[in-house]
């Protein structure tokens, strides 16, 4: 058993911030190979194309609202609090922030803490 206290937390994770979002990197494949936790908040009007080559993702939002374009449907789904969405390996979408956008995301195989998407959207 491992517990990690708020202080824990706090000290020992990777916090990457950038214009558009904020990603507090929680557990990261320092600590376990299988997935890793991101606390991420994508900043209000901010719109991020993305499509993960060799990550799988779970984000449950816990605040705001925004939307999400999957490109494979041409499909676009309203986020708000207590909505899960998961995009699998390719699947590239378009994520967009009415207000702040906050969600805990979850990547299997784990990310490396300091990893940053390239240019494709991808880590």
């Amino acid at each position: 058993m491992n517990i990690m206290t708020p202080s824990e937390i706090k000290n020992n994770c990777t916090v990457l911030k950038t214009s558009s979002f904020k990603s507090t990197r929680m557990v990261t494949n320092e600590y376990n190979s299988l997935f890793s936790i991101h606390d991420t908040i994508i900043y209000k009007d901010e719109v991020l194309e993305l499509c993960y080559r060799d990550n799988e993702e779970y984000v449950y939002i816990i605040e705001g609202e925004g939307e999400i374009y999957d490109y494979n449907t041409q499909n676009h789904y309203k986020l708000e609090s207590n909505t899960i969405y998961h995009v699998s390996k390719n699947d590239k979408h378009r994520l967009t922030a009415k207000t702040n956008l906050r969600g805990i995301c979850i990547f299997t195989p784990a990310c490396r803490g300091d990893v940053e998407h390239d240019e494709y959207g991808s880590y």
